[in-house]
């Protein structure tokens, strides 16, 4: 059983690149609804410190939302999709994201202006395509099940990993378990069977 106290999960200083960030976004996950009151008590600044670092709620969930699509594309990157065998590819980008998603998973929720919202994912869109193409490569190498659309695993793992960051703020899963799940998921739902 999962505790109830949140517990701030691995790779959130990676993600943030300061403390205010960092436990601003932390109290986000945990009150997604939270006023910049809540989330400047959280951060142990004044309300007025808050606003002059970020004018608005709606610039600083950008912002932090920027720094989300940042990371996401960090670990994509650092995980090398196009390199290796399509299974240890996967595993690697896998286990990246899932190590993200209890730090980031719930800032998807977070309402965006159209505008920001298109540019974050411009921002996105060639690390979903390597992530695709890998898809792609492990049906080819007859690795992955041709019945799973690359859209199909790109959907799952956003809604993964807002899942897990939802399991540990509501204390049902830790934020291994979550990790742990996360992955298990997207492998059997991926991987063909070995006979």
């Amino acid at each position: 059983m999962a505790s109830n106290q949140y517990v701030t999960p691995p790779g959130t200083s990676e993600v943030f690149e300061d403390a205010v960030s960092a436990a601003v976004a932390q109290h986000l996950a945990l009150s997604p609804a939270a006023s910049m009151q809540e989330l400047a008590a959280a951060a142990g600044v004044s309300r007025a410190t808050l606003f002059r670092r970020f004018p608005s709620r709606e610039v600083l969930v950008a912002q932090l939302c920027e720094a989300a699509v940042r990371a996401f594309v960090g670990v994509v990157n650092a995980a090398e999709p196009e390199g290796d065998s399509p299974s240890a590819a996967l595993r690697r980008v896998v286990s990246g994201l899932a190590r993200l998603a209890p730090v980031v998973g719930l800032l998807g929720l977070q309402p965006l202006d159209e505008h920001v919202e298109s540019t974050l994912l411009e921002q996105i869109s060639n690390a979903e395509e390597r992530l695709r193409q890998l898809i792609r490569r492990g049906q080819e190498a007859g690795d992955f099940r041709v019945e799973v659309d690359p859209e199909w695993v790109l959907t799952m793992l956003t809604w993964l990993m807002v899942g897990s960051a939802d399991g540990v703020r509501l204390g049902r899963l830790t934020s291994s378990s979550a990790q742990r799940h996360l992955a298990a998921t997207i492998e059997t739902t991926v991987l063909r069977a070995r006979q």
